[in-house]
C-alpha cells in the first residue's frame, strides 16, 4: 500500500432527516449510549478508524438528502480510502460479530459485501468503476436513480446469508424504536 493510499475506514451513515422518527436517530440512547456513538464502537471494535457521514459533526452532505450514496459519495469526495465498512446510525441491534464477518469476506473477495436481502452494513472497495459509477451518479441532471441497491447491482456485489435477521433490524418509527429496546433492555433510555 502507498502512503497516498488509506486502509479500510468504517463509516456511519448519520444524514438523514430522521423524519418518521420525529427526532435525531443519531442521539437516541441504546443503554447510556448515543446511537452514534454506538456504531462509532460497533466500527472501532473491527480495528477500523471512523468516520462520520452527515450529522452535527460529521463529514457534510455535497448533495442534500441524497440518501446513503450521498453519504459515500461525500466521504469518497473528501477522503481517499482503499475500503469502507459503512453501517448506518438506526440498528441498535447490530453487532461486532455481523460486521467482522462482512470485512473478512470483503477483504478476501475484494468486491462489495453485504447480508441478503440488507443492503447496510456494508463492505465497499472503493475502485474506480465505483468512483466513476458515484460521479455520473450525481453529475448534474443525471437520470441515474441514487439507489444503493442499483450500486450493489452495478459494482457485483456479493451476499452472504444473515445468522441472526434480528440484528439487522433498523428502527425508522418510534414503534421500531419501542420494540428494540425492549430487545436491547433500554429500561430509561430515550
Amino acid at each position: 500500500m502507498t502512503e497516498s493510499e488509506s486502509d479500510c475506514y468504517g463509516l456511519v451513515l448519520s444524514g438523514g432527516l430522521s423524519s418518521r422518527m420525529g427526532v435525531d436517530k443519531a442521539q437516541l440512547r441504546r443503554n447510556q449510549q448515543t446511537m452514534l456513538a454506538f456504531a462509532k464502537m460497533l466500527l472501532s471494535a473491527q480495528g477500523l478508524e471512523v468516520l462520520v457521514s452527515g450529522g452535527a459533526n460529521g463529514i457534510p452532505d455535497l448533495v442534500p438528502q441524497a440518501g446513503p450514496l450521498g453519504g459515500i459519495y461525500s466521504v469518497l469526495k473528501t477522503r481517499q480510502p482503499r475500503a469502507l465498512l459503512v453501517v448506518p446510525v438506526d440498528m441498535p441491534m447490530l453487532t461486532p460479530e455481523l460486521l467482522g464477518v462482512l470485512l473478512e469476506q470483503g477483504e478476501k473477495l475484494g468486491v462489495p459485501v453485504c447480508y441478503e436481502d440488507c443492503y447496510l452494513p456494508l463492505y465497499l472497495p472503493v475502485t474506480d468503476p465505483l468512483l466513476g459509477y458515484l460521479e455520473a451518479v450525481f453529475a448534474e441532471a443525471s437520470c441515474k436513480p441514487r439507489s444503493l441497491k442499483k450500486l450493489l447491482e452495478a459494482m457485483n456485489a456479493v451476499q452472504v446469508p444473515v445468522t441472526d435477521k434480528e440484528a439487522l433490524m433498523n428502527t425508522n418509527t418510534p414503534e421500531e424504536w419501542q420494540q428494540a429496546r425492549a430487545r436491547f433492555g433500554g429500561g430509561h433510555d430515550q
